[in-house]
């Protein structure tokens, strides 16, 4: 039987969904503990993007025995979008529906501006997901592009 390779886009999917979902569910765990007025701890969430473009292009790595540049920066790329995709929503279907005052919160940070809309949320929340993504991913495939780098076999 032949071998398929995998393509950079259905890992980069996969994983960008679990990475949106630990953003959610970070954010609920945050509005549990009343953290949800510390807009600074929200970007601790960054932590979960990183871990997953890395566990992203290790998998493709490992699946396809190479990982060439432009697909690695394509899978952070992938990964940062769709991640930040399903936060926006979720974000936007919160503040709608439950805590409209989450939106006054950000506001009053210094991190988003005064006049900060939904719309502009949603945009801002691709955007800080977005462009992280495609740094981290660039970061990481200086490591992961070496020749001498390899991928250790599973049992």
């Amino acid at each position: 039987m032949a071998i398929e390779k995998v393509s950079y886009q259905k890992i980069a999917i996969k994983y960008g969904i679990l990475v949106g979902v630990a953003h959610i569910i970070y954010f609920l765990i945050m509005g549990i503990f009343g953290l949800h007025d510390v807009v600074e701890l929200s970007f601790l969430s960054g932590i979960f993007l990183v871990i997953g473009i890395i566990v992203a292009i290790s998998k493709y790595k490992r699946m396809n025995s190479m990982v060439e540049y432009f697909s690695g920066l394509g899978i952070g790329a992938t990964v940062g979008v769709v991640s930040s995709v399903l936060l926006a929503i979720f974000l936007v279907l919160y503040i709608s529906l439950y805590r409209a005052t989450y939106l006054e919160n950000l506001q009053s940070s210094s991190l988003f501006p005064e006049s900060i809309s939904l719309v502009w949320l949603f945009v801002l929340t691709i955007f800080y997901g977005t462009i992280p993504g495609f740094f981290i991913a660039f970061i990481a495939m200086q490591w992961f592009k070496r020749a001498d780098h390899s991928m250790p076999e599973r049992v």
